[in-house]
C-alpha cells in the first residue's frame, strides 16, 4: 500500500515541541504547494492542531525513516532531534492510525469532536492545493466517514469531560434549556472563557462580565456581546443573574455570603453558582441557602470522571468499528491497485474487437452491422470481466500481483509499448509496499 505518515502528538512530544511543529494556514499552503507531486512523493496532506502535526504521504516507493524525519524537520521547522522522536507508520498501520484519530481514540481528550472538522479542513486544503492523489483522497474520506460513524453508533463523545463543560451540563440539569438565561461571568481567564463558550453554545446571550482588570473584562464582554460591571460584582449584578460563573485567581472569596443573600432576596427564582476556581471564589456558606445551588470544582470532577469512565467503556465498541473501516479500506485498495492492468487490457481488447468487426463487416448485410457491434462488445465485456474478477481476487485474497503483470505482458503489442511499461512500473512499485 502506498501510504505512510509521520507525526508528533501529545503522547510523544511536550507542548513546546508541538508548538514549534504547528503550522499556520499560510505555512500549510506553502508546504502543500512545495511537496505536492514532487519526486518520490505522489500525494500529501497535513493535519496540524494544538496537539498534533502529522504528514500523510503517498509515495511512489516507501521512504526510509531517516528520509521521513528529514522531511518532517524541513516542513515543520522542528530540530532534527525532535523529528527523530516522531512516530512513523506505513500502510495498514497508517490507515488504522488515521481512522483512530478521526474517531477521537487518539485524542488527549478521549472522543473529542473537533478533530473531525480539523481533518476535513486538512483534506479540503490539500485537495484544493492539488497535493493529494486518489489513495490519500480515499483514505482521508474513509477516516472522516469512520469518525462520524463511531460517534453515531457509540457514546464515545457523550458527556462532559472538562470542568467547564461539566459546569454547563450542571446548569442544564437545573434549568433545562439555557435559552434566555442571564449569566454573570466573574473572571476573564482561560477557564472563564471556556465556560462562557460552552454556555453561549447552549443559547445564553445575555451577559455581564466582572474582572479585576477592566481591559480584560472588556475583551471578553465584547466577544460575548455583554457589558462590563464592577469587580467584585455588586448585589444588583448578582440579583440580575440566573447563573454566576466564577473563575478568578483570587486568594480568598470574591463573592461573599452576605452580599449574595441580599441579592437572592431581590430576585425571584433560584440562582446557580458555579465556582470553577481553586482556591474557591464563592463563600461555601451559600450552599445552605434554599434558593442557591452552589457547585465547586470537586463536584465537577466527579461528573467528569464518571463521563470519562463511560467513554472508556464505549472506546472498546469504537475500536471494533475502526477495525471494520480499516478492513474495508484495505480491501478497496487491494482490489483497485490492479485497475491500471484492467484498463490496459480493456484498451487492447477494444482495439482488437474494433479492428476485427471492421474487417469482417463485409461478410454481413448492412442491416446486421449494429447487431454485430453489440454482439462483439458483449463478448469482450464477458472476457474482460472474467479476467478482471480473477485479477482482483488474486490481489485481494492472495496479495498477489503476478497475474496482473503476466496479463499486461500477454497483451503487449511489443516490448517497447509505452503504456505497457507504465503499467508494469506501477505494479513493480506496488510490489515494494
Amino acid at each position: 500500500m502506498r501510504l505512510e505518515l509521520i507525526g508528533l502528538n501529545h503522547r510523544v512530544a511536550p507542548v513546546e515541541v508541538r508548538e514549534q511543529a504547528a503550522l499556520g494556514p499560510d505555512q500549510l499552503d506553502g508546504a502543500l504547494r512545495g511537496l505536492g507531486g514532487g519526486g518520490n512523493l505522489d500525494g500529501v496532506a497535513i493535519l496540524s492542531t494544538c496537539n498534533r502535526t502529522e504528514l500523510y504521504l503517498s509515495p511512489r516507493q516507501h521512504f526510509t525513516d531517516g528520509e521521513l524525519q528529514d522531511l518532517y524537520s524541513r516542513v515543520t521547522g522542528v530540530a532534527a532531534e525532535h523529528a527523530a522522536s516522531a512516530y512513523v507508520l506505513r500502510d495498514d498501520e497508517a490507515i488504522r492510525h488515521l481512522v483512530r484519530v478521526a474517531a477521537g481514540l487518539d485524542s488527549q481528550m478521549l472522543g473529542e469532536v473537533q478533530i473531525i472538522g480539523q481533518l476535513k479542513e486538512a483534506y479540503d486544503r490539500a485537495r484544493d492545493a492539488g497535493a493529494t492523489n486518489n489513495i490519500l483522497n480515499k483514505a482521508l474520506l474513509r477516516a472522516i466517514e469512520a469518525g462520524k460513524d463511531v460517534r453515531n453508533r457509540t457514546g464515545i463523545s457523550q458527556g462532559a469531560v472538562s470542568v467547564a463543560s461539566a459546569a454547563v451540563q450542571m446548569a442544564q440539569r437545573i434549568f433545562g434549556s439555557l435559552q434566555g438565561r442571564r449569566v454573570l461571568l466573574v473572571g476573564a481567564g482561560e477557564t472563564a472563557r471556556l465556560a462562557a463558550n460552552h454556555l453561549a453554545g447552549q443559547g445564553v446571550a445575555d451577559w455581564r462580565v466582572a474582572n479585576r482588570t477592566e481591559a480584560n473584562a472588556r475583551v471578553v464582554a465584547d466577544l460575548l456581546g455583554g457589558r462590563v460591571v464592577e469587580f467584585p460584582p455588586s448585589c444588583d449584578d448578582l440579583a440580575w443573574a440566573d447563573i454566576v460563573v466564577s473563575a478568578t485567581g483570587a486568594s480568598e472569596p470574591v463573592i461573599r455570603a452576605t452580599e449574595c443573600r441580599t441579592a437572592l432576596k431581590k430576585r425571584r427564582g433560584a440562582m446557580l453558582l458555579l465556582d470553577l476556581a481553586i482556591p474557591r471564589d464563592i463563600d461555601p456558606d451559600l450552599a445552605r441557602h434554599d434558593d442557591a445551588f452552589l457547585y465547586t470544582v470537586d463536584d465537577f470532577n466527579e461528573l467528569v470522571e464518571a463521563n470519562l469512565e463511560q467513554r472508556r467503556h464505549e472506546a472498546t465498541r469504537a475500536e471494533a468499528l475502526v477495525d471494520k473501516h480499516v478492513e474495508d479500506f484495505v480491501s478497496w485498495y487491494r482490489e483497485n491497485r490492479v485497475a491500471p492492468s484492467i484498463q490496459q487490457l480493456h484498451v487492447v481488447l477494444e482495439e482488437l474487437r474494433s479492428r476485427e468487426v471492421e474487417r469482417n463487416k463485409k461478410r454481413f448485410v448492412p442491416e446486421d452491422h449494429e447487431e454485430l457491434e453489440k454482439f462483439s462488445q458483449a463478448l469482450m465485456r464477458k472476457v474482460e470481466g472474467m479476467i478482471a474478477i480473477n485479477l482482483r481476487q488474486a490481489s485481494l485474497e492472495e496479495d498477489n500481483l503476478k497475474m496482473a503483470e503476466e496479463i499486461v505482458r500477454a497483451v503487449a503489442r511489443d516490448k517497447g509499448d509505452e503504456g505497457v511499461q507504465q503499467v508494469l512500473e506501477q505494479l513493480r512499485q506496488e510490489g515494494t509496499h
